[in-house]
């Protein structure tokens, strides 16, 4: 194996190089439409998930799967209607 091939590989950063973190935001992201710079990482025990994070979670994942179901059975639904309808015209 070429040893230096793996040697000029990048390695992730180490310690407290979030140079990301830095960046400005645009209007766009102050106003929550475009996308937003990562923010600083907390790392270690005071890494914590908040509340209202889980709660928001748990209500997206309702919604989201609610109105996949929502749209699965539409479909099915029109699927079923039409194939019914078809059946009719053909034997008519």
């Amino acid at each position: 194996m070429n040893l230096r091939r793996f040697r000029s590989r990048a390695l992730p950063p180490v310690g407290d190089l979030e140079y990301a973190v830095d960046r400005q935001w645009s209007p766009g992201a102050r106003l929550g439409i475009w996308f937003q710079p990562p923010r600083q990482v907390v790392t270690g025990r005071r890494a914590r998930i908040r509340w209202w994070h889980r709660v928001r979670s748990v209500l997206l994942l309702t919604t989201f799967v609610a109105v996949g179901g929502v749209a699965l059975a539409t479909v099915i639904g029109v699927g079923i209607f039409l194939s019914g309808f078809l059946v009719e015209q053909a034997i008519g």
